[in-house]
């Protein structure tokens, strides 16, 4: 009993007291040592992070780092992608896996995510939350995991940050404060990352932005240039021609040709050409479907080649006669509203044509075939109403020449029967008369038609110039139930062209006979108001139509009489104008109208 004694005093005397204490001021030197080196390595970590340039390098090391820290066998790291609710593997440590996308709130790292919570297990098949589905591809049998939220200082969460490793119960308190440390320090220099990716992205857009806008400003410029020359070349050829101009410059090509499919719809014909041999090709043509231009100008689909050779379509004939060396070619269509026109091609560009060239050429193509169809229906429409007026004015004449022809004949029956030598040398005089009137007619209608003005005034008495128009008035009009009057106040004399005044008084006499086919008054009077001689004639007619009556002078505008042709008033006008005189007219519906013709008489008055 005594020895069991002495035993156990043995353990309080000093010499045991100081060996256990120094058990425990070893034990706790090592796990000083132990925090000490992982706090070392955790500012390693830091200043590594704030340092770095390689995101990506980075983390696949502070991921190493850390899982050798922890004693762990593998690692990952976890991002969150918002807009497709997923979670998606930045970084794999110790898995065989390249990539990982995890549907939001799936496993263990979803959980982490949509909870903002550290998770520490010590055995993850044991959690109803974990998902086996990943160890059964990769293999790796998971046991223990700790996973922390990557959490910015806004509270933001950016993903997960997961160590794993196949023992159960692996990891503690103290390696979970170290996975949330590397974790924080993880968050904030992937929130500048992800920060500088969408200034990155915003800068890559509005770099896109600017360039399609200096893209749409060239092409507006373009655009406006060939309106210019749309607006100013006076035929097609100039057209075509400034237009390949301006596509040779802007695209920067050596050569280039417009063709035009024309008249015989299996040949292509040069309409403008630049470059070298140009003045050559203007005369030739290619048959249909010949050549790149002539299969571009056949299907409608542009061609772009680095080397001419390089297209099937390519006919060396042309090159090899003129003598040209063709290496790169550009050939879009030129179309119209529903068929293809022709085709722009464009030469041996240095470094060849790109997509923004084809669509360059593509938009002065279609601007071309635009102006080609405006062209043509401006042209056609000045053809028309050329025929038009042409048909227009030999009614006119022709309506004119009626009543002459209608008294000549008359003369002229009478003289065939007429034994009396002095009747038929007065019927010749009428005729003769008539024949001048006709010819004064047509040289005043092709003096109109050319613009000419041209007036013989010499002194005429306004007396006997009445008496004759009477006369003819009166056999023109009464015929229809018009009644004629004239009165003279003026007979002395005055200075006028006098066949075409009396084209005047006849065309204004005319057109009142036409406006009452069912008879009507006419009266034409002649006086002397100081320096001017005043014709004036009046109807009671229906009146001028308001929808004509600002146009009443001009070619062409009729009130939609039977047998008029617009000619007769443009012609007054003309004539009293070429007389340095006016005309004018008041008119109320169904009150008549009333003509005034002024012009200066020439003479003193009588």
């Amino acid at each position: 009993m005594a020895d069991r004694v002495q035993k156990g005093a043995s353990k309080e005397t000093p010499t045991g007291l100081l060996s256990g204490l120094t058990e425990k001021l070893s034990e706790l030197e090592d796990a000083v040592g132990q925090q000490a080196d992982r706090f070392t390595a955790v500012l390693e970590i830091g200043a590594a992070i704030s340092s770095a340039r390689d995101v990506d390098g980075l983390l696949r090391l502070v991921m190493d780092r850390l899982t050798a820290l922890l004693g762990a066998e593998a690692s990952s790291l976890f991002m969150l992608d918002a807009s497709k609710q997923e979670l998606w593997s930045r970084v794999l440590r110790g898995s065989a896996l390249k990539e990982i996308r995890l549907p939001l709130g799936s496993g263990i790292a979803g959980h982490v995510v949509t909870s903002g919570q550290t998770l520490i297990l010590g055995d993850a098949y044991a959690d109803i939350r974990f998902n086996p589905d990943i160890d059964r591809i990769s293999g790796f049998r998971t046991r223990s995991i700790v996973a922390a939220p990557l959490r910015h200082v806004s509270g933001r969460i950016l993903g997960v940050l997961e160590v794993l490793d196949r023992r159960v119960n692996a990891f503690n308190a103290d390696d979970r404060s170290l996975v949330d440390a590397v974790a924080s320090q993880i968050a904030a220099v992937l929130d500048n990352v992800l920060l500088l990716d969408e200034l990155r992205s915003q800068n890559e857009k509005l770099l896109r932005s600017g360039e399609k806008l200096s893209m749409a400003v060239r092409e507006l410029d373009l655009l406006y240039e060939v309106e210019r020359a749309v607006t100013s070349a006076e035929g097609q050829g100039e057209l075509l021609d400034r237009i390949l101009a301006k596509a040779i410059e802007v695209i920067g090509a050596q050569a280039g040709s417009v063709l035009l499919l024309a008249g015989d719809p299996d040949a292509l014909y040069f309409r403008a050409a630049r470059g070298e041999k140009a003045e050559k090709l203007i005369s030739m043509s290619l048959k249909s479907g010949q050549g790149i231009v002539g299969h571009v100008a056949q299907t409608g689909e542009a061609i772009r080649v680095e080397k001419a050779d390089d297209s099937p379509h390519h006919d060396k004939t042309i090159a090899r006669k003129l003598g040209l060396a063709v290496e790169a070619v550009l050939c879009v269509p030129i179309e119209g509203e529903d068929r293809v026109l022709g085709a722009l091609e464009l030469l041996n560009k240095p470094g060849g044509f790109d997509a923004a060239d084809e669509r360059l050429a593509t938009l002065l193509a279609g601007q071309s075939g635009r102006a080609i169809l405006v062209r043509n229906r401006r042209e056609a429409g000045e053809r028309e109403a050329r025929l038009s007026s042409i048909g227009q004015m030999l009614s006119g004449v022709v309506h004119d020449l009626r009543t002459p022809m209608t008294v000549i004949s008359g003369y002229a029956q009478m003289m065939a029967v007429e034994s009396d030598a002095a009747e038929r040398r007065r019927a010749a005089d009428v005729i003769e008369k008539q024949f001048e009137q006709v010819q004064a007619m047509i040289g005043e209608t092709l003096a109109f038609a050319r613009g000419e003005r041209d007036v013989l005034l010499r002194k005429v008495f306004v007396g006997k110039f009445v008496a004759e128009v009477e006369d003819y008035l009166k056999k023109d009009l009464e015929s229809g139930g018009v009644e004629v009057k004239v009165a003279a106040d003026y007979t002395g004399s005055a200075r006028f062209d006098e066949n075409k005044l009396k084209r005047v008084i006849y065309n204004i006499a005319r057109n009142a006979a036409q406006a009452m086919p069912n008879g009507g008054r006419f009266t034409f009077g002649v006086s002397r108001e100081g320096p001017d001689l005043v014709l004036r004639f009046a109807d009671n007619g229906p009146g001028i139509p308001p929808e004509i009556a600002d146009r009443l002078f001009e070619s062409f505008v009729t009130a939609r009489k039977k047998g008029g042709t617009g000619l007769g008033l443009a012609i007054v006008k003309k004539i009293v104008e070429e007389h340095g005189g006016t005309v004018g007219f008041k008119s109320r519906p169904g009150k008549g109208t009333t003509f005034e013709v002024r012009f200066p008489a020439g003479t003193p008055a009588e």
